[in-house]
């Protein structure tokens, strides 16, 4: 019993841990992977699965949250969900049949590329009052964002986010829509990763347990700190991760 419960605060540690990044700053649940296959020592396929289940509660909370602001984005998150639900099944299903080296390697690009773009990405063009990005892009964009989540583990605000601002989209409905396919994607990949054996609910439930209360903490102390420094500091940390994931691949 105290095995379980030892695990179960570490697991939660974890969890808080990407939660207050993901409040303080928005990026952060790339971080939780690698936090257990590296730090904790859960193999990737759990560590993957147990990922992708946290984000349930953080993704109906932001799709509620969003949807309340903004009701005209009804159309959009159907077209988003259209995309994301088969292509996230897929992903899931697809999962077994990569070896833990090219998991490695994906969340290592994925992490590089969240961290790294902080520092590259110095203009961008500037958003639209209108939403210019077609349906059947949309629903592209989505499939394309369920099925590396579903490989990854990552929510789907990583992939979703820098593919609707680089076509122009307005920010507020790129922040709703990436909130929104949160919720199919850790559905449908959570369903996907049960019938393959891979969830492991001692460890997902204490990890979504933490992420809930460290997104909340992190929403608060954001304000007290300057966010620019904050964001540049955890950018240079997931870069340094996702180096380190690709050496240890490589090396």
């Amino acid at each position: 019993m105290e095995l379980i419960t030892n695990s179960s605060l570490i697991y939660i540690a974890c969890g808080l841990t990407s939660g207050i990044l993901i409040g303080a700053v928005g990026i952060g649940g790339v971080i939780l992977v690698p936090l257990l296959t590296f730090i904790v020592g859960v193999d990737i396929y759990h560590s993957i699965a147990a990922s992708i289940f946290s984000f349930m509660i953080s993704g109906s909370v932001g799709t509620i949250i969003y949807l309340r602001r903004d009701p005209t984005l009804w159309r959009q998150v159907k077209l988003v969900w259209i995309g994301a639900v088969p292509a996230t099944l897929a992903g899931s299903f697809l999962l077994s049949y990569f070896t833990e080296e090219i998991l490695t390697l994906l969340i290592a690009g994925l992490t590089l590329g969240s961290g790294g773009r902080e520092f590259l990405v110095k203009k961008q063009l500037p958003s639209l009052n209108i939403f210019p990005i077609s349906d059947k892009k949309l629903i592209l964009f989505a499939c394309i964002t369920g099925l590396f989540s579903a490989l990854s583990g990552t929510g789907g605000p990583l992939v979703m986010i820098p593919l609707l601002l680089w076509f122009a989209a307005p920010v507020a409905a790129t922040v709703g829509l990436a909130q929104a396919i949160q919720l199919p994607i850790s559905i449908f990949a959570t369903i996907g990763n049960s019938l393959n054996g891979i969830l492991n609910l001692s460890i997902a439930i204490p990890i979504a347990f933490g992420i809930a209360i460290g997104t909340f903490l992190g929403s608060h102390w954001i304000k007290q700190v300057p966010t620019k420094y904050v964001k540049k500091a955890i950018a240079a940390l997931l870069v340094v991760v996702g180096v380190a994931m690709s050496c240890s691949v490589v090396i």
